[in-house]
């Protein structure tokens, strides 16, 4: 149905509606006009993501200065349900907007005016279906009904939209791809969707597909894409393995994009397959060209993803957050740190680990240790520390203040030695803080940041001022070390981020 909503003109794809349905797009489109937040509520099976989709689509439709659509959802599953159901609304409004522009060009070519004429504009239901809430629906947002006189010339396309009705997707969409529509792209307005998730979920190469987990494939994804991998390729061809998917992608250059279309996971790597590119690096490409996102809370939420993801989105961008009850659980969980007796052993190895690898460097290549400490001299931001390639193994970024963003590195941790001999201390005070709040009985402490921070600098004469630059400087560490596979330091990460 397709029917104007406070000057909205709204494409529904489906002939009938519920008076909360109605109601809850009202409410949708009063807080995009007001540019404001809004939180809505609607019970479970309802059809609350068509509702969104259509209204919220519609409205990009009418204002193209209204920014993207970033879809957040908490699944993976959940991501595939929007994308299956975005494609059925563009459809739909595609659909429309071609018989449209088809009875326009009978009209002005003097075709059937006379029959046409008392046509209705609006398509809606009829008015033999039986009067309930929903016909009442119908008649409040002025869906204009044929009378039994006009049925009979409702012509055949019209009669197929009313038949149409809330049904299961089957596993083959034809909705979702890349679609042309004549020319006209999907939604009959060149819109493109996109969904992004992790390596994982998107990755299609043979071997990396064979790793059992999450960090086994970004590992495994890293060591074959780094920058320096692929300068120890470029210079002895063969010495190293790479992946072919990303190179063919890299070597494209700006010719890597994707047409109009609903692209879910799976149609992202049908066409990564058939290009021969990385569906991972091409959807991360082409998010700032997107129309429409969907993706994870955590893409939106926690800084140390947002900041690679989120960071370049139009700040007029339409966020929605499916299943917002889970946003408070989200949050906790970016922003806290967990340690326990083992992190803190493993984080004692893996500065074994870096002390060793330092040493081997120092000998072989000391000029790339000399370069990250002058580069350090300057502030993170200039010295780019905070803007690494997307496919160079680095830890996710932190929260920084604007104060630290901008100062140059603390000289005591500036050499790549004094920095472990740091972290070892730190690592240190936190074994011996845990054995005491344990005890033999266990037990629970709760103490100030201030107050933490007093003790740790009193107990280890450590200064203040560099825990604050721990995590980032950990962070070039490790790319001046080469370091792919990640995983093996999470411990001491989450050390460095608790500093």
């Amino acid at each position: 149905m397709r029917f104007n909503l406070d000057g909205l003109e709204v494409f529904f794809p489906y002939d009938r509606m519920y008076l909360e349905q109605y109601q809850y797009m009202r409410s949708i489109k009063q807080a995009l006009d007001a540019e404001g937040h809004a939180l809505l509520e609607m019970p479970t099976g309802t059809g609350k993501t068509v509702c969104l989709l259509s209204l919220i689509t519609s409205y990009q439709y009418a204002n193209p200065s209204a920014g993207k659509l970033v879809y957040c959802t908490r699944t993976v599953p959940e991501m595939n349900a929007v994308m299956e159901e975005l494609g059925v609304v563009l459809a739909y409004r595609a659909n429309e907007l071609n018989e449209q522009m088809q009875l326009s060009a009978n009209h002005n070519n003097n075709v059937n005016v006379a029959n046409n004429s008392n046509q209705p504009s609006l398509i809606g239901s009829s008015n033999n279906a039986p009067m309930d809430i929903e016909d009442t629906v119908s008649s409040a947002i002025n869906i204009a009904s044929s009378s039994n006189n006009n049925n009979n010339n409702i012509d055949k396309p019209t009669q197929q939209r009313n038949k149409r009705r809330y049904k299961r997707k089957q596993p083959s969409n034809p909705n979702l791809g890349p679609i042309h529509n004549s020319g006209q792209g999907a939604g009959g307005s060149g819109s493109l969707a996109l969904c992004l998730s992790s390596r994982r979920n998107m990755c299609i190469h043979e071997r990396v597909l064979h790793e059992s987990d999450r960090e086994a494939v970004d590992a495994a994804c890293r060591s074959m894409t780094a920058s320096w991998v692929l300068e120890k390729s470029a210079a002895q061809p063969g010495s190293i393995e790479t992946c072919s998917y990303y190179d063919t992608f890299r070597d494209a250059g700006e010719a890597t994009s994707l047409p109009s279309g609903i692209y879910d996971l799976e149609e992202l790597k049908k066409w990564g397959k058939g290009k021969g590119w990385c569906p991972y690096y091409l959807t991360r490409q082409a998010i700032n060209h997107a129309n429409i996102l969907v993706f994870n809370y955590q893409y939106m939420l926690d800084p140390k993803v947002a900041k690679m993801v989120s960071k370049e989105l139009e700040s007029e961008s339409i966020i929605v957050f499916d299943e917002a009850h889970n946003i408070d659980s989200v949050c906790i969980e970016a922003l806290s740190v967990t340690i326990n007796e083992r992190a803190l052993e493993q984080a004692t190895r893996s500065l074994g680990r870096l002390s060793s690898e330092v040493s081997r460097i120092k000998s072989t290549d000391n000029d790339r240790l000399q370069a990250e400490y002058r580069n350090l001299v300057n502030g993170l931001i200039e010295q780019g520390l905070l803007e690494t390639s997307t496919n160079d193994a680095a830890l996710t970024s932190n929260v920084l203040s604007p104060d630290v963003l901008n100062e140059s590195v603390p000289g005591n941790i500036r050499r790549a030695e004094h920095f472990i001999a740091f972290m070892k201390k730190v690592v240190e005070h936190l074994k011996a803080r845990l054995r005491a709040v344990a005890g033999p009985n266990g037990g629970v402490l709760s103490e100030t940041p201030l107050s933490f921070l007093h003790r740790m600098m009193n107990g280890t004469s450590l200064e203040a001022k560099p825990l604050k630059f721990a995590y980032s400087r950990l962070n070039s560490l490790l790319r001046t070390l080469q370091v792919s596979n990640l995983d093996e330091f999470n411990s001491l990460a989450d050390v460095a981020d608790f500093a």
